[in-house]
């Protein structure tokens, strides 16, 4: 008898819960600047893995297996889902060691009669942003009031050191938004050199080269992601020569 192993999918998190055919990206999460691509990937994955609880069972491991992310990254995403009221997560209640994952915005919910019981129609994470919508409302809340031509240019703190951040961050996307979180934020000449040391260690890892993870730099400033454990030992970082600190930038 043949014993040779063939690869298989990931297992799933729950023997009774099978992921449906499609899966529910709402506007609201898939147009989110602040959300990393992953971030949007993961929350369709939980939407086609929710029944009509609510909630489904999957592990950290089911999703490490099915996008070929490390466990921290998954950690990191799923708490931005969380933080940003996408998703809640519970611990303890479903079952030996398992969590539940309550998808939080259910495109659904606003015709329940038109549309029938769909998986994750009875969402509970935010009863504001699932009640019906109206469009002269949704107009104003997503069409904000435009800042002048070149408010976002130049920064009132350090314009000089914020343009260097700037040209040396790896992705150049909603300028205006990290002008206003470098103004808040007001980091020291200390502070400066510590986020560009940490910028050159998150540049060389693998999932930065790949595009994967990388956050707007106004997320990146708000939520003080210089601070993030590196993905490697230090001691396993190549040498860097004759590139220069952020300080000098």
């Amino acid at each position: 008898m043949d014993q040779t192993t063939k690869p298989t999918a990931p297992e799933q998190p729950d023997a009774a819960a099978k992921p449906a055919f499609w899966a529910v990206l709402p506007a609201a999460v898939r147009y989110d600047e602040e959300l990393p691509p992953n971030a949007k990937l993961l929350y369709a994955e939980i939407s086609a893995l929710t029944d009509q609880r609510g909630y489904c069972y999957a592990s950290n491991e089911y999703f490490m297996r099915l996008y070929n992310l490390g466990e921290r990254t998954i950690r990191r995403l799923l708490s931005e889902l969380q933080r940003r009221g996408y998703v809640t997560i519970a611990d303890g209640d479903g079952g030996k060691d398992r969590r539940k994952i309550y998808a939080g915005i259910n495109p659904l919910a606003a015709n329940p009669a038109k549309n029938g019981r769909e998986p994750g129609q009875n969402f509970p994470g935010n009863p504001a942003k699932n009640g019906p919508h109206n469009k002269k409302e949704n107009k104003k809340k997503n069409n904000p009031p435009k800042a002048p031509q070149g408010a976002e240019s130049a920064p009132s703190w350090k314009p000089e050191r914020f343009a260097g951040l700037w040209q040396y961050y790896p992705r150049h996307t909603s300028k205006q938004a990290a002008v206003k979180a470098w103004d808040k934020l007001k980091p020291s000449d200390e502070l400066i050199a510590e986020i560009g040391k940490a910028l050159r260690r998150q540049k060389a890892s693998d999932e930065w080269k790949r595009g994967i993870g990388v956050p707007y730099l106004s997320t990146y400033l708000n939520n003080g992601r210089w601070s993030d454990e590196p993905d490697v030992p230090p001691d396993n970082e190549p040498a860097q020569t004759g590139r220069k600190d952020l300080v000098q930038l």
